[in-house]
């Protein structure tokens, strides 16, 4: 039955969203913590007011590892959901691996050449 597929999503969307930190805990620790906001350590890191912010919607490696340090515990901890048993962020890699190259690089590989 469709409906028990979507009710099973949503318990093991719901199972793992338990394993990590709410929200408001995360923001909230920040606070305690730093004194600071989202917002205010965004600036400060010489980022975008918004950009840490997202962390808490979606995986962002960047982010999460900001906020943790600036809470003083692992992204890990914060975000069990998003790390494996390792420790690495399992946010597979994809296009934007390609990005954090260097344009010649890429245009060598593209080339079939090597380095």
């Amino acid at each position: 039955m469709s409906l028990k597929c979507g009710h099973d999503a949503i318990l093991k969307d719901k199972k793992m969203a338990d394993t990590d930190w709410h929200n408001a805990n995360i923001i909230a620790q920040l606070k305690i913590k730093t004194g600071k906001s989202l917002r205010q350590l965004s600036e400060e890191c010489g980022l975008s007011p918004k950009t840490l912010g997202q962390a808490l919607q979606r995986p962002y490696p960047k982010a999460e590892r900001i906020i943790a340090a600036a809470i003083g515990v692992d992204p890990q901890t914060i975000w069990p959901s998003r790390y494996n048993s390792e420790g690495q962020s399992s946010r597979r890699k994809g296009k934007r691996s390609i990005a954090k190259k260097h344009p010649i690089d890429i245009a060598i590989e593209y080339q079939g050449g090597k380095k």
